[in-house]
């Protein structure tokens, strides 16, 4: 799975907190590529900070 596709799951997790979202997203990436979630999280969080410039700051806003 490429990093754009695993931002893409990202993007289109439910509402929610950075986190949420970001496990909910790890969930998919794992069920779809047979990875564990513990790997699918750690590439899905490395695939957001090479690509950061990429994502929209307001998907953020929990963190201020």
């Amino acid at each position: 799975m490429t990093k754009d596709e695993m931002l893409g799951w990202f993007k289109s997790a439910p509402k929610g907190s950075r986190h949420q979202r970001m496990l909910w997203a790890a969930q998919k990436i794992a069920r779809l590529t047979g990875a564990t979630e513990g790997d699918a999280y750690q590439k899905l969080l490395i695939a957001m900070i090479e690509g950061q410039k990429g994502l929209d700051p307001r998907e953020f806003d929990d963190c201020a």
